[in-house]
């Protein structure tokens, strides 16, 4: 079966920074990223069959931990919807409970969003990597590993795609965005927005660390939209046919 990706594109402008370019398609079989040789994240896999990823960040800073929207968990276990759940390391290792639960699900998969979300392009090479590396040993205490990495604020480069690559991981964005965090969102704004826009491939980007204001209220009405919009719920490993990790036992402390 023939499938496309379509990607958020950027060229190369002038020395010291980039600027948007159009989106480009590649026609073909979907085949796994090739992260050896990033030039573009993926914002969305257009397929012939009507899918969409439902994707949530849980995020984390130096300042703030944040929290837990339990709500939203329950309802995607109610719903049996599968997630991707972008986590920062700082998040991961600062939430144990919720993180036990969420590792307790089988339809819920893990991303990498960082270890305390900076802006990635102001960080030196070194300390990207750190990122990431940092997050990925928070993740394997629960026995788990990312599936690919997502730039706090969407923000990336060539640099940040080569560090990322490197380890295998392909970077994600997003083509639809629920607007959740912002105080200004209603929960009618964001059914619209989430429902409207989707198309086949999608990826949705949520919030789920206590930063989405309507989420809780507008995702049983969007997950009912785009139902009846014929969509079938994917986490990103399927969506963008890479395999999903495997799952490890969680060592179990030794005594003293």
């Amino acid at each position: 079966m023939l499938l496309a990706a379509t990607i958020a594109f950027a060229a190369w402008s002038a020395p010291g920074g980039w600027s948007p370019g159009p989106p480009l398609s590649v026609t073909g079989p979907l085949r796994p990223p090739n992260p050896s040789r990033p030039s573009h994240p993926i914002a969305r896999g257009e397929t012939s069959e009507r899918q969409v990823a439902l994707t949530f960040d849980a995020c984390a800073t130096r300042k703030g931990s944040y929290g837990f929207d339990r709500e939203v968990f329950e309802i995607l276990k109610r719903e049996q919807v599968p997630a991707t759940i972008f986590v920062s390391g700082r998040w991961v290792d600062t939430h144990s409970e919720a993180m036990a639960e969420l590792t307790g699900d089988p339809l819920i998969e893990f991303g990498d969003h960082s270890y305390d979300h900076p802006h990635m392009t102001h960080l030196s090479v070194a300390r990207m990597g750190e990122e990431i590396d940092q997050t990925e040993a928070a993740l394997s205490r629960y026995g788990r590993r990312s599936v690919a990495f997502r730039p706090p604020f969407g923000d990336w480069n060539r640099r940040v795609l080569e560090i990322v690559g490197g380890r295998r991981l392909p970077t994600v964005t997003w083509d639809v965005v629920s607007g959740d965090p912002s105080a200004r969102t209603t929960t009618a704004g964001m059914i619209r927005a989430v429902v409207g826009q989707a198309r086949p491939g999608s990826i949705v980007v949520f919030h789920i660390n206590g930063r989405g204001w309507k989420t809780h209220e507008a995702l049983p009405a969007i997950l009912t939209g785009l139902r009846e919009r014929g969509f079938r719920f994917v986490p990103i490993s399927e969506l963008l046919k890479v395999p999903a990790p495997a799952v490890s036992a969680v060592p179990t402390p030794s005594g003293p």
